[in-house]
Protein backbone atom coordinates (compact mmCIF):
# COMPACT_ATOMS: atom_id res chain seq x y z
CA UNK A 1 0.00 0.00 0.00
CA UNK A 2 1.60 3.73 -1.04
CA UNK A 3 1.36 6.44 1.44
CA UNK A 4 -0.69 9.34 -0.33
CA UNK A 5 1.56 12.58 0.38
CA UNK A 6 -0.80 14.89 -0.93
CA UNK A 7 -2.94 14.76 1.97
CA UNK A 8 -0.73 16.05 3.65
CA UNK A 9 -0.33 19.96 3.43
CA UNK A 10 2.99 21.55 1.77
CA UNK A 11 4.96 17.93 2.03
CA UNK A 12 7.11 18.86 -0.64
CA UNK A 13 8.53 21.92 0.65
CA UNK A 14 9.08 19.96 4.24
CA UNK A 15 11.87 19.56 5.52
CA UNK A 16 13.56 15.55 5.90
CA UNK A 17 12.73 15.74 9.53
CA UNK A 18 9.55 17.58 9.27
CA UNK A 19 8.45 15.18 6.63
CA UNK A 20 9.28 11.96 8.67
CA UNK A 21 7.08 13.80 11.68
CA UNK A 22 4.16 13.92 9.23
CA UNK A 23 4.52 10.57 7.69
CA UNK A 24 4.45 9.10 11.67
CA UNK A 25 1.14 11.31 12.58
CA UNK A 26 -0.43 10.27 9.29
CA UNK A 27 -3.65 8.27 10.08
CA UNK A 28 -3.79 5.27 7.33
CA UNK A 29 -6.50 3.17 7.17
CA UNK A 30 -6.35 -0.94 6.90
CA UNK A 31 -7.52 -1.86 3.59
CA UNK A 32 -10.12 -4.10 4.41
CA UNK A 33 -10.64 -7.27 2.14
CA UNK A 34 -13.35 -8.10 -0.22
CA UNK A 35 -15.07 -10.90 0.24
CA UNK A 36 -18.45 -10.94 -1.73
CA UNK A 37 -18.50 -13.44 -3.97
CA UNK A 38 -17.55 -15.52 -1.37
CA UNK A 39 -19.79 -17.85 1.12
CA UNK A 40 -19.82 -18.11 4.47
CA UNK A 41 -18.46 -20.90 6.35
CA UNK A 42 -21.61 -21.67 8.48
CA UNK A 43 -24.19 -21.32 5.24
CA UNK A 44 -21.79 -23.45 3.58
CA UNK A 45 -21.43 -26.09 6.58
CA UNK A 46 -25.46 -26.27 6.58
CA UNK A 47 -25.64 -26.81 2.69
CA UNK A 48 -23.16 -29.42 2.81
CA UNK A 49 -25.21 -31.15 5.65
CA UNK A 50 -28.15 -30.44 4.03
CA UNK A 51 -26.91 -32.14 0.86
CA UNK A 52 -25.79 -35.09 2.84
CA UNK A 53 -29.25 -35.67 4.50
CA UNK A 54 -30.85 -35.59 0.90
CA UNK A 55 -28.48 -38.30 -0.47
CA UNK A 56 -28.32 -40.33 2.81
CA UNK A 57 -32.15 -40.36 2.52
CA UNK A 58 -31.95 -41.19 -1.52
CA UNK A 59 -29.83 -44.01 -0.84
CA UNK A 60 -32.45 -45.22 1.84
CA UNK A 61 -35.57 -45.13 -0.41
CA UNK A 62 -33.71 -46.96 -3.10
CA UNK A 63 -33.55 -51.09 -2.75
CA UNK A 64 -30.62 -52.62 -3.05
CA UNK A 65 -29.91 -53.10 -6.41
CA UNK A 66 -30.12 -49.04 -7.10
CA UNK A 67 -28.38 -48.59 -4.17
CA UNK A 68 -25.36 -51.11 -5.79
CA UNK A 69 -25.77 -49.30 -9.14
CA UNK A 70 -25.60 -45.75 -7.81
CA UNK A 71 -22.59 -46.02 -5.99
CA UNK A 72 -20.65 -48.11 -8.41
CA UNK A 73 -21.51 -45.27 -10.84
CA UNK A 74 -20.18 -42.69 -7.85
CA UNK A 75 -17.01 -44.54 -8.06
CA UNK A 76 -17.11 -44.86 -11.37
CA UNK A 77 -17.24 -40.97 -11.93
CA UNK A 78 -14.59 -40.39 -9.36
CA UNK A 79 -12.53 -43.03 -11.30
CA UNK A 80 -12.97 -41.31 -14.61
CA UNK A 81 -12.29 -37.85 -13.07
CA UNK A 82 -8.77 -39.27 -11.59
CA UNK A 83 -7.92 -40.65 -14.71
CA UNK A 84 -8.42 -37.62 -16.76
CA UNK A 85 -6.55 -35.56 -14.68
CA UNK A 86 -3.95 -38.22 -14.11
CA UNK A 87 -3.28 -37.84 -18.02
CA UNK A 88 -3.91 -34.13 -18.53
CA UNK A 89 -0.71 -34.30 -15.94
CA UNK A 90 1.29 -36.85 -17.72
CA UNK A 91 0.44 -34.18 -20.71
CA UNK A 92 2.06 -31.57 -18.92
CA UNK A 93 4.70 -33.29 -18.13
CA UNK A 94 5.63 -34.12 -21.54
CA UNK A 95 5.32 -30.81 -23.22
CA UNK A 96 7.95 -29.74 -20.19
CA UNK A 97 9.89 -32.13 -20.71
CA UNK A 98 10.10 -31.33 -24.69
CA UNK A 99 10.38 -27.44 -24.02
CA UNK A 100 13.23 -27.96 -21.38
CA UNK A 101 15.07 -30.30 -23.66
CA UNK A 102 14.88 -27.26 -26.18
CA UNK A 103 16.52 -24.78 -23.79
CA UNK A 104 13.64 -23.38 -22.90
CA UNK A 105 13.92 -22.44 -18.20
CA UNK A 106 12.34 -24.51 -15.52
CA UNK A 107 9.67 -21.58 -15.34
CA UNK A 108 9.05 -20.63 -19.14
CA UNK A 109 8.41 -24.16 -19.57
CA UNK A 110 6.46 -25.20 -16.95
CA UNK A 111 3.95 -22.44 -17.67
CA UNK A 112 4.01 -23.10 -21.62
CA UNK A 113 3.60 -27.22 -21.11
CA UNK A 114 0.24 -25.76 -19.09
CA UNK A 115 -0.73 -23.41 -22.06
CA UNK A 116 -0.07 -26.03 -24.60
CA UNK A 117 -2.32 -28.96 -22.16
CA UNK A 118 -5.35 -26.07 -21.90
CA UNK A 119 -5.53 -25.53 -25.43
CA UNK A 120 -4.45 -21.74 -24.47
CA UNK A 121 -2.26 -20.81 -28.32
CA UNK A 122 -1.66 -16.94 -27.22
CA UNK A 123 0.33 -17.85 -23.92
CA UNK A 124 2.01 -20.45 -26.11
CA UNK A 125 3.32 -18.18 -28.64
CA UNK A 126 3.96 -15.53 -26.37
CA UNK A 127 6.19 -17.58 -24.28
CA UNK A 128 7.91 -19.18 -27.25
CA UNK A 129 8.36 -15.04 -27.97
CA UNK A 130 10.12 -14.54 -24.29
CA UNK A 131 12.08 -17.73 -24.82
CA UNK A 132 13.43 -16.48 -28.23
CA UNK A 133 14.26 -12.98 -26.67
CA UNK A 134 16.18 -14.62 -23.76
CA UNK A 135 18.38 -17.12 -26.60
CA UNK A 136 18.73 -13.96 -28.05
CA UNK A 137 20.58 -12.14 -25.52
CA UNK A 138 22.54 -15.43 -24.64
CA UNK A 139 24.28 -15.94 -27.64
CA UNK A 140 24.98 -12.25 -28.46
CA UNK A 141 26.78 -12.16 -24.55
CA UNK A 142 28.55 -15.49 -25.65
CA UNK A 143 29.80 -13.95 -28.97
CA UNK A 144 30.40 -10.53 -27.54
CA UNK A 145 32.65 -12.84 -24.38
CA UNK A 146 34.83 -14.14 -26.93
CA UNK A 147 35.95 -10.48 -28.91
CA UNK A 148 39.05 -9.75 -28.22
CA UNK A 149 40.02 -6.32 -27.26
CA UNK A 150 41.64 -3.67 -29.65
CA UNK A 151 45.17 -2.93 -29.59
CA UNK A 152 46.67 -0.15 -27.80
CA UNK A 153 47.43 2.84 -29.08
CA UNK A 154 45.33 5.87 -31.25
CA UNK A 155 42.61 3.31 -33.06
CA UNK A 156 44.87 2.89 -36.01
CA UNK A 157 45.65 -0.31 -34.74
CA UNK A 158 48.86 0.54 -35.40
CA UNK A 159 51.32 0.15 -32.51
CA UNK A 160 54.54 2.07 -31.56
CA UNK A 161 57.27 1.25 -28.98
CA UNK A 162 55.68 4.05 -26.73
CA UNK A 163 52.52 2.32 -26.82
CA UNK A 164 53.44 -0.80 -25.50
CA UNK A 165 55.67 0.00 -23.41
CA UNK A 166 52.98 2.38 -21.71
CA UNK A 167 51.04 -1.21 -21.30
CA UNK A 168 50.99 -1.34 -17.18
CA UNK A 169 50.42 -5.32 -17.37
CA UNK A 170 53.70 -6.93 -17.61
CA UNK A 171 52.45 -10.05 -19.02
CA UNK A 172 50.53 -8.15 -21.57
CA UNK A 173 53.36 -5.67 -21.87
CA UNK A 174 55.99 -8.95 -22.70
CA UNK A 175 53.76 -10.82 -25.31
CA UNK A 176 53.06 -7.28 -27.16
CA UNK A 177 57.19 -6.80 -27.41
CA UNK A 178 57.39 -10.55 -29.02
CA UNK A 179 54.52 -9.69 -31.07
CA UNK A 180 56.27 -6.77 -32.18
CA UNK A 181 60.22 -7.05 -32.21
CA UNK A 182 61.15 -4.83 -35.01
CA UNK A 183 59.89 -1.97 -33.26
CA UNK A 184 62.73 -2.76 -31.00
CA UNK A 185 65.58 -3.10 -33.28
CA UNK A 186 65.12 -6.53 -33.60
CA UNK A 187 64.47 -8.80 -36.59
Amino acid sequence: MKIDTAKIEGFDSLTPEQKVEALLALEIEEAKPDYSGYVKKDLFDKTASEVAKLKKEALDRMNEDERKKAIAEEEMNTLRARNAELEKNATIAKFKASCLANGYSEELATKTAEAMANGDMETVFANQQKFIEEHDKKVKAGMLGGTKTPPAGGGSGVLTKEDILKEKDPEKRQALMKENLNLFGVE
